[in-house]
């Protein structure tokens, strides 16, 4: 095995050694007196012969060699002897240095003038640009407008979405980077949502369904027994309880689809402003205004009658009469206009607003609850039936 090389700096008894006397040199050199002429050249009159201590000290730090390492510290306990017969003005090894200091270039009085005049500092970074869209609603809805007016430099604005169904105008090409981010981050933020919602109904689901039914075969266990049962729902297992921990899961699950559809109300109130805004644009350019005027008029709509022939060729669709924003409208129904401004709370779990939509889906929450239990039970009989 071949020996490592030394070094001085991983050797704890070399390095205790080492800064022993490195403090041992620092205070013989503060005892050391100086004369009146050398104490005026400076602020700090000892503080060049500690100068002169640190700077050998850093040099020789990177020395690996023995014999280097051994000399540094001779020179260094020499040095130390000579500091403390220095302490005596009628010494020597007093005039030694004394004459060693007078050799050296005086140091200005005043060292801050005569050095180079710091750089100037970097101008302040422009603030981040004021959002264009704010929402100007008091009640805590999302209402946007604009907050200024696009510079004459933006040519052809285009009115894009993503596709999760994000607006964005388009400006320019190539797209700026902060607009790119932005986009990109919204859009994360909202299949992380749906990702969310997605794993309620496999991981979660399906674990709090079998923990519920272990509880209610501990329960039935006990009414056996002659125990007492606290939940007599659970116990009964005949209907679904909300203590339970598939109800933690729904509540889990409906949280997140109130999070999507309060994201998706974001966008679509984001995505009408911004068409407001380009057609308040194309009618303020001349000529663009009656161009379009033109083409509408080109374009003209035959209603479709129910007893004509081309009745028979319309798709076999239907319309789903429902509210674009269920979980709001329950919301709003349920309180009944109780709460009319936005209110700041420190946890949402206890507001109004939620306890208002719980409320409002108890019995869908109950209905889709009972359905997973029946489904669980339906698994674990053909399970049980293949093997």
């Amino acid at each position: 095995m071949h020996r490592l090389p030394f070094i001085p700096a991983r050797n704890s008894r070399h390095r205790i050694a080492a800064l022993s006397l490195y403090r041992a040199l620092l205070r013989s050199a503060r005892k050391i007196p100086l004369p009146n002429d050398l104490q005026t050249q400076t602020q700090h009159p000892r503080s060049a012969i500690q100068h002169v201590i640190r700077k050998r000290f850093i040099k020789n730090r990177p020395l690996t060699s023995f014999r280097l390492v051994y000399a540094s510290m001779a020179a260094g306990y020499k040095f130390l002897s000579l500091f403390s017969k220095a302490q005596d003005r009628k010494s020597r090894e007093h005039s030694q240095i004394t004459s060693h200091l007078r050799s050296r270039p005086a140091p200005p009085l005043s060292p801050s003038r005569n050095r180079n005049p710091p750089p100037p500092l970097p101008p302040p970074r422009p603030s981040a640009q004021e959002a264009f869209l704010v929402n100007t609603s008091k009640d805590g809805s999302p209402h946007y407008a604009p907050a200024y007016t696009l510079g004459s430099r933006t040519r052809a604005l285009r009115l894009c979405a993503t596709a999760d169904g994000q607006p964005f105008l388009r400006l320019k090409k190539p797209q700026p980077r902060g607009l790119s981010k932005m986009v990109g981050r919204r859009g994360r933020l909202f299949r992380e949502k749906m990702s969310r919602l997605v794993e309620m109904d496999e991981g979660p689901g399906l674990d709090a369904a079998l923990e519920d039914q272990w509880d209610g075969l501990m329960a039935a266990q006990m009414r056996r027994e002659g125990l007492s049962v606290g939940d007599e729902d659970a116990a009964a297992g005949s209907r679904p309880s909300t203590a339970s921990f598939g109800w933690s899961v729904q509540l889990s699950r409906l949280w997140w689809e109130w999070q999507l559809e309060k994201t998706w109300r974001d966008w679509v109130a984001r995505g009408e402003a911004l068409n407001r805004f380009l057609e308040e644009q194309r009618g303020a350019v001349p000529g663009k205004s009656s161009s379009s005027r033109a083409r509408s008029a080109r374009k003209i709509v035959k209603p479709i009658k129910e007893d004509s022939e081309d009745s028979e060729d319309r798709p076999n669709v239907g319309v789903y009469p429902a509210a674009s924003f269920p979980l709001l409208v329950a919301i709003d129904a349920q309180l009944g206009g109780a709460v009319a401004g936005p209110t700041k709370e420190v946890d949402p779990f206890t507001g109004p607003k939620w306890n208002a939509l719980v409320q409002s889906e108890r019995a869908r929450l109950l209905r889709y609850l009972a359905r997973r239990g029946a489904n669980v039970n339906g698994n674990k009989a053909r399970h049980l039936r293949v093997f």
